[in-house]
């Protein structure tokens, strides 16, 4: 899921999504040049209860 649309769904402001995807707190994925939240692999860890971090 694109940054700016994971923003729009959770609230949260493209920096800050940016600032934890770098952190490692949200999983990345990479298409070409593009940074994308993985949304699946942090569904598949929550429904685990694994830590992100």
């Amino acid at each position: 899921m694109t940054i700016e649309r994971f923003s729009e769904l959770t609230g949260l402001s493209p920096d800050t999504i940016r600032g934890q995807l770098q952190q490692g707190n949200l999983p990345l994925y990479k298409v070409g040049r593009r940074r994308m939240v993985n949304v699946a692999l942090l569904t598949t860890e929550c429904l685990n209860g694994e830590e992100l971090a």
